[in-house]
């Protein structure tokens, strides 16, 4: 069946549930379902039909939700995105998947067909009769593409047929048991598969999804309190400002689950955490995006086995290879390799023999190679130890450190950019830049290239770029140059690997410096070897 058709089971058994509450209220199911009807009429009238891609670049609101469910209705796919994400990231994305209709700013969709601002758009859905309409769309349909960040420094979309993500909800829910009476606050944008999966979650089980903007966070222990908050989805971030407020104010609360993927809050963050909400559990979980999640760990193991990411979903079959793909043995790291219903389907537009992460089988079938380092115990429960050299979680966001190098490597006047793995993971990035302009110059161009997830917080200028034996930038070598461990003394100075040769580029024209940037200029000669 469709993933629209959750809504069309609640809509019909729950009608008068609250679906959803936002800044404009609280909206049930059978309101969620007319919004959904006038979206579907809005979208056909722009001339949008099965296959066509709609990309939205939409806020954590009822719209965002009736727009999903409308397009999947249609048998069109949808495409969120980020709203913070510059002009220049969004036409990356509506030029990539040949977006029919681009609803958000006007410059970022110029090269789709039709244009249409978020709140213009919600404007005239909610001016346009209500459609019945409903495509007959098959289970291996694509439903959605979610662009993820990849190794060549551009965003890949990630296709996600309507098959594999109802089989991810199943699985998911076999786990962690969201139930009818369940309100789930979500803080994480919807754009976010970590957000979206929570409003489907919800459709599945009949519960309430409870929405909130992240500048409204010091008010987050009150709308738990109000509405009766049961499941809270935890960024690290999160996780710190509900303890310091529950330590503070010891509400009385109904949270009985917090869960997390990604980067993780420190143990003792989460036992404080656990400890202010009593009667709260956690369950830690590991996935990506293109395969959803691919293990999680039960509530009632995490005191015994903290550091696991648990055992795999229902469906999906995890192994740990070595570098030459045999599969190792319990206890034994090696990469992270999944394999089952939750898998997605490759990355759209690129011949599966060109992608890094899917592998095809001899049945036909995907398998997933994530990059990640990790292990499995004798009980098959997996130890997540460290992502690929290139991919971090950063204020929620999977992202790669090539996407911030090819943008800095963009503007005139940089000839080499290299982005520091930060530690910890979600902590400050660090950029280091060969190139003829000032710190100050090339964050400003970084400005309306990247969105605040991935701007570099420090930005130091460098004369030379390491490089490793296989010719690529060396990053730990760069990370010496520009944060010496000690005074550097030029007579002791330790020899730099080999540097790029690449003459630098022309200066370009001066921007407006931004306040208080870093700027260190590092000089060290290259010394064959």
């Amino acid at each position: 069946m469709p993933v629209s058709d959750l809504l069309a089971h609640r809509r019909a058994d729950r009608g008068d549930h609250p679906a959803v509450v936002d800044s404009e209220g609280p909206l049930d199911y059978a309101g969620l379902g007319a919004a959904v009807d006038r979206a579907v009429g809005w979208l056909r009238a722009e001339g949008v039909t099965a296959g066509d891609r709609v990309v939205h670049a939409g806020r954590n609101d009822r719209s965002f939700l009736a727009l999903f469910y409308a397009t999947l209705r249609i048998g069109a796919v949808f495409v969120p995105v980020h709203p913070d994400l510059t002009d220049t990231q969004l036409a990356h994305i509506v030029d990539d998947c040949s977006a029919a209709l681009a609803i958000c700013s006007p410059g970022a969709g110029a090269s789709a067909p039709r244009t249409a601002e978020p709140a213009r758009a919600w404007q005239e859905i909610q001016r346009t009769p209500a459609d019945d309409f409903t495509a007959e769309v098959p289970d291996d349909a694509v439903a959605m593409l979610i662009y993820t960040s990849g190794t060549t420094g551009r965003p890949k979309g990630v296709v996600c047929p309507h098959r594999q993500m109802l089989a991810s909800l199943e699985s998911i829910n076999a786990c962690l048991g969201y139930r009818a009476d369940d309100v789930v606050l979500c803080r994480l944008p919807l754009s976010f598969d970590y957000g979206l999966y929570q409003a489907l979650l919800c459709a599945l089980t009949g519960g309430t999804l409870v929405l909130a903007e992240r500048a409204g966070d010091m008010g987050l222990l009150r709308v738990i309190e109000d509405h009766g908050v049961t499941v809270v989805p935890l960024v690290p971030s999160l996780a710190q400002i509900l303890t310091l407020l529950q330590r503070k104010h010891r509400r009385p609360t109904k949270v009985r689950l917090f869960t997390n993927t990604g980067a993780r809050p420190g143990k003792a963050v989460m036992a404080e955490l656990l400890d202010v909400f009593p009667g709260s559990g956690f369950a830690s979980m590991y996935g990506m995006t293109e395969c959803k999640r691919i293990s999680i760990l039960d509530p009632a193991e995490y005191a015994a086995h903290p550091d696991s990411v648990g055992r795999p979903i229902p469906g999906d079959e995890v192994r740990i290879t070595a570098p030459d793909g045999t599969t190792l043995g319990p206890r034994q790291t090696g990469e992270i390799v999944v394999h089952g219903a939750t898998v997605m389907a490759g990355y759209w537009g690129v011949p599966v023999e060109q992608q890094q992460r899917y592998v095809r089988r001899a049945d036909g079938s995907l398998e997933l190679h994530t990059g990640d380092q990790g292990w499995l115990d004798e009980d098959g429960r997996l130890y997540f130890v460290g992502r690929d050299d290139d991919m971090i979680k950063r204020r929620g966001i999977r992202l790669g450190l090539t996407e911030i190098e090819d943008a800095a490597e963009r503007i005139p006047g940089v000839s080499a950019a290299v982005a520091l793995r930060p530690e910890p993971e979600d902590g400050p990035l660090h950029l280091a830049v060969r190139t003829t302009l000032t710190a100050e110059e090339v964050r400003a161009h970084l400005a309306l290239r990247l969105d605040r997830a991935r701007r570099p917080d420090r930005i130091s200028l460098i004369d030379t770029v390491p490089l490793t034996k296989n010719g690529k930038p060396d990053r730990r070598a760069v990370q010496l140059l520009v944060d010496p461990p000690g005074p550097p003394h030029a007579d002791t100075a330790a020899p730099a690997p080999p540097s790029a040769t690449a003459p630098p580029a022309p200066p370009s024209t001066p921007t407006p410096p931004i306040a208080e940037p870093t700027q260190t200029r590092t000089s060290h000669e290259p010394v064959a070897v």
